[in-house]
């Protein structure tokens, strides 16, 4: 049991890298070159206002998505809550993708993506879960050294 206490911070942390790599990927294609990143779905900058919008929303909003999450990898304490987020993250863009599908008859289009969300949305679920076993073990050990110095 203590070595799985042991492996579960380290195994959480690769469940959390996925998401923050597509966090980075979304922010460098967007800030770099958010007219080309436009134009792969059919939709026209006409005004350089217009970059600057993409920029923020599709580069600045994931930057920082990255950003907080590379934070939660490099600190045990926040494991949970970077998991938590990514969860949050994905299942609100997996819920207005389907509404998109829904409204938009973009089914063929999307499928990739849903199944793509899908997957990390199932993976960060499982970190979670293996995440707050972790704290539950951790926190029932502490009480039994409490009880045992007593």
């Amino acid at each position: 049991m203590a070595s799985s206490a042991r492996v579960a911070p380290w195994l959480t942390r690769l469940i959390l890298l996925p998401p923050t790599f597509v966090f980075t990927m979304i922010v460098f294609k967007y800030i770099s070159y958010p007219a080309e990143m436009a134009a792969t779905v059919g939709i026209a900058l006409n005004t350089p206002l217009a970059a600057t919008i993409l920029r923020i929303g599709f580069g600045a909003f994931p930057l920082g998505c990255a950003l907080f999450t590379v934070s939660c990898l490099v600190s045990t304490r926040r494991l949970l809550t970077g998991l938590g987020f990514v969860a949050t993250m994905m299942s609100v863009a997996l819920a207005v993708r389907i509404f998109g599908i829904v409204v938009d008859g973009t089914l063929r289009e999307s499928l990739r993506l849903v199944i793509a969300e899908v997957v990390l949305l199932v993976l960060t679920l499982v970190g979670v879960a293996i995440e707050v076993s972790r704290r539950r073990h951790q926190a029932q050990r502490a009480v039994g050294d409490l009880s045992a110095g007593g």
